[in-house]
Formats: structure tokens, sequence, C-alpha cells
């Protein structure tokens, strides 16, 4: 199990099972049909993200999610936790494979250590 890391700056009170992290890059989501949207992730924990959109699939949807970072390709199956019209959706990982695991926890790490070194 992966330990969670510091609260990023101001998010200390935060209830949140592990801090999330601001990051901003492109994302393509999927559901099941094959629909794709496009978008911009806000933030990244090791359970999920948040991404800006303005079509958000439906809470409840269940989705892939495609992240490229830093030479790196990240892919998981996930499910919309919150959905919110002309704003954004929120996606849960549901499952991740060991290589993509690793991507995300170097993702996560590097987040946290630039926060931390502000």
């Amino acid at each position: 199990m992966r330990a969670p890391g510091p609260p990023p700056p101001g998010r200390e009170n935060d209830s949140r099972r592990v801090p999330r992290y601001p990051f901003l890059v492109g994302v393509e989501v999927a559901d099941e049909s094959g629909i794709q949207i496009q978008g911009q992730t806000k933030d990244l924990s090791i359970f999920g993200c948040s991404v800006d959109t303005t079509n958000p699939f439906p809470q409840g949807t269940r989705v892939k999610i495609k992240i490229a970072h830093a030479g790196q390709n990240f892919e998981s199956f996930g499910r919309v936790a919150y959905a919110h019209p002309n704003s954004g959706m929120g996606i849960v990982f549901t499952s991740v494979e060991p290589q993509n695991d690793r991507v995300l926890e170097w993702w996560i790490a590097d987040l946290a250590q630039g926060l931390n070194s502000r």
C-alpha cells in the first residue's frame, strides 16, 4: 500500500485520504461505448484526478483515462465520482496496472518534492 505524502500547501486541513497536487496536463477520457472527451487535469492523487471539461460524463460512468506527461504514459480504468456541467469531473482510479502505478507514484513523488521545495 502506498503511504500518503504531506498535504500540499494550503490543504493542511483537507479531509481527503491523501493529498491532491496541482497537475495541469492534457487528458483523454473514454466511456465504455467509446465516446471520448479531451480535457485537462486540474489535480492528481494516487487515487484519482480532477478533469476540466465542458461536457463531463455523468456521475457513476465507468471510463478509461489516458494521461501523458514528462515522457511517460499513464492509463487506468476509473469511475466518475462527480460531474459538474461546464466545469469538469472527478475520476477515481479503479484498476491500475503495475507499470502505470509506478508512473503515477513517480509523478506524485515529483509533485510532492516540487511543492516542498518552494
